[in-house]
């Protein structure tokens, strides 16, 4: 083999590498955006609890100074808006749970993958 075949072998594997590990950090940036854009969801939708859980304690609290607190709690989460309130805590715990799934789901892309034969060898 000739000095120029063999440059142009060097090239060849070096250009196989240098795609390889593009793909790799390409697939590795987005699944840290991936991340990123789910963290990011999952303080809204636990801001929106949070929202919720504090309408509740507030109308609890107004209730108690006006003193139209109702002598059973069962009463009180009868009424619409509190049932609304509860309703909408229940959906936005679903939408955290399927977040936190796919937060997972999107950790596990980050695992190290085990190298490729041919990556190995070349």
């Amino acid at each position: 083999m000739t000095v120029w075949e063999k440059s142009l072998v060097n090239l060849q594997k070096g250009y196989t590498r240098l795609m390889s590990f593009a793909a790799t950090f390409s697939d590795r940036l987005r699944a840290e955006i991936n991340i990123v854009r789910l963290k990011m969801q999952i303080d809204s939708v636990q801001d929106r609890v949070n929202e919720q859980e504090r309408f509740i304690g507030q109308r609890l609290l107004a209730m108690k100074d006006d003193e139209t607190l109702p002598k059973t709690l069962d009463l009180f989460f009868k009424r619409d808006e509190i049932v609304s309130a509860v309703e909408k805590i229940e959906r936005y715990q679903k939408d955290h749970e399927i977040l936190l799934d796919d937060l997972q789901h999107e950790a596990e892309v980050l695992k190290p993958a085990a190298a490729k034969p041919e990556e190995r060898s070349a």
